[in-house]
């Protein structure tokens, strides 16, 4: 798989009213192309099949290049599904994904899915 089936994928089993992060993605894929993550969503062909309004960076702010229509639909989204924001930002400590359960979404996924 390539870098983009690869965040795809992972993405795809985000569930509603969590977020994780451009470097947690990474991470989680053994990459540290965060910015090519970042272009990969922004060019998103295939919203809501895969969310990439769930992907925020890693202080809860959101994309202020949201691919899909800028900050206000990136909001829009995440408020849909009930995120809570602290001063305009997502409130991570409540719906941040973990580092180590993302990486075992990964493994379980596939476990040649790591680009390392």
């Amino acid at each position: 798989m390539n870098l983009r089936e690869l965040v795809c994928n992972l993405l795809e089993h985000v569930p509603p009213g969590k977020v994780t992060t451009y470097g947690d993605v990474g991470k989680a894929l053994g990459t540290k192309g965060y910015r090519a993550i970042g272009q990969i969503l922004h060019r998103n062909p295939d919203w809501p099949r895969i969310p990439c309004h769930r992907v925020v960076q890693k202080d809860g702010s959101l994309a202020p290049n949201y691919g899909m229509g800028g900050p206000s639909i990136h909001l829009k989204r995440l408020k849909a599904e009930h995120v809570s924001f602290i001063e305009g930002k997502v409130n991570m400590e409540k719906h941040k994904i973990p580092l180590t359960e993302l990486k075992e979404l990964v493994h379980l996924l596939d476990a040649d899915t790591h680009l390392v």
